[in-house]
C-alpha cells in the first residue's frame, strides 16, 4: 500500500481536513506529533476521521509494519507483504512564522521534503510559489527519486499562493485583482483566524503600521473569500474585526476547494495506479508568467515582504 505524504502551510489546513475527512481510499492517516498539527487533529476528530499522531522517530517503523502493497515503499527494500487497496497518508503542517522569512520558509520546506522522501512513495506540496521562493522545487531537489506533486490550476501551472488556491486558480486570481484594484487584503477562514499570530511572529508591531503602509495607496478594502469550509468558527465576525481595526471596507468574494481537490486527486491517482515501484514522476508543470501583485498585497500586511 503506497504512502502519500503531504507537506502543507497551516493556511491550507482546512482544505486538508476537507479532503481527508471522508476519503475512504485513505486506509490510515498519520499526523506528525507536533504543535502545528494539533488544530488539524482536532478538526479531523470533529469529522470523525481516525488518525494517529506519531513522532518522527517512530513513523518509519510504523509504516514498515503497515505496508501491505507490492507497490509500497518498503517492497522496494525487499519486504514482501500481501496486496491491499488504498493508501496511507502522512501529513506535516509547517509553522506560520516561516512566512516572515521566505528564505527560511524555502529551507524548511526543502528539509521536510528530504525527510519525508525516506518513507514516501510521493509527496504533495500544499504550498504555492509563494513569491517565487518555492518556484523551483523540482529543479533544486532533482536528486530525489520520490515524485513530487504540486497545487496546480486547470492549465497545469503551479498555483501562485493560498489565495489563488481559494479563488480557483491563477487566472481567476488575476481577474479578481483586475476587477478589485482597491483590495488591500484577501482573507480566507484560516487567514482571518491567523493574521494576529502571524503579525506577532513576524514582530511587525501594532495595527497602525498597516494603516501607515496603506495611506495614499488607494487600497481601502478587505476581501472575504468564502471557500465553503466552516471548520474555523466566526469567519464573518473575524473579517469585520480586521476591517474595523485597519479602517477597511469589506467585500465578499466566492471561492472554493477545486484546486486543492484536483491536485490531491491527481497525486493520489498516480500512486494508486502504480502496481510496482514508484509512480512515474509527473510532467514538469509549466510556469505561468502572471503578475504577483496579490502576493505583494498579502505580504504587505503580514510582514512577508517590505516595499
Amino acid at each position: 500500500m503506497p504512502t502519500l505524504s503531504i507537506i502543507s502551510c497551516r493556511m491550507l489546513g482546512d482544505e486538508i481536513v476537507h479532503l481527508l475527512s471522508s476519503d475512504s481510499e485513505v486506509k490510515e492517516l498519520l499526523l506528525l506529533d507536533e504543535k502545528e498539527n494539533q488544530s488539524l487533529s482536532r478538526k479531523l476528530k470533529s469529522q470523525n476521521r481516525p488518525r494517529i499522531l506519531l513522532s518522527w522517530e517512530s513513523i518509519g517503523s510504523h509504516l514498515q509494519e503497515k505496508q501491505s502493497s507490492p507497490g509500497g515503499h518498503f517492497s522496494r527494500l525487499g519486504i514482501r507483504s500481501s496486496p491491499a487497496k488504498g493508501l496511507m497518508v502522512v501529513v506535516s503542517l509547517l509553522r506560520l512564522g516561516l512566512h516572515s522569512d521566505l528564505e527560511l520558509l524555502r529551507n524548511e520546506v526543502y528539509d521536510e521534503i528530504r525527510r519525508m522522501s525516506a518513507f514516501s512513495d510521493g509527496i504533495l506540496i500544499f504550498y504555492g510559489r509563494c513569491g517565487d521562493f518555492l518556484a523551483h522545487i523540482q529543479e533544486d531537489l532533482a536528486d530525489l527519486s520520490c515524485p513530487l506533486y504540486f497545487l496546480t490550476d486547470d492549465r497545469g501551472g503551479r498555483i501562485d499562493d493560498c489565495i489563488a488556491t481559494a479563488l480557483g486558480g491563477n487566472e481567476e486570481y488575476e481577474r479578481v485583482l483586475s476587477e478589485h484594484k482597491d483590495v488591500a487584503v484577501f482573507l480566507t477562514p484560516m487567514w482571518a483566524s491567523s493574521w494576529r499570530t502571524m503579525r506577532e511572529d513576524a514582530s511587525q508591531g501594532s495595527g497602525r503600521d498597516l494603516r501607515a503602509m496603506l495611506k495614499g495607496t488607494g487600497l481601502k478594502r478587505v476581501a472575504k473569500i468564502d471557500t465553503g469550509l466552516t471548520f474555523e468558527k466566526g469567519f464573518e465576525e473575524k473579517v469585520d474585526g480586521f476591517a474595523r481595526e485597519f479602517g477597511l471596507e469589506r467585500i465578499n468574494l466566492s471561492g472554493g476547494t477545486r484546486v486543492a481537490e484536483k491536485s490531491y486527486e491527481r497525486a493520489k491517482s498516480c500512486l494508486l495506479r502504480a502496481e510496482t515501484g514508484r509512480a512515474p514522476l509527473p510532467e514538469k508543470d509549466p510556469i505561468l508568467s502572471l503578475p504577483r501583485m496579490a502576493w505583494k498585497r498579502i505580504a504587505g500586511y503580514s510582514g512577508l515582504q517590505k516595499e
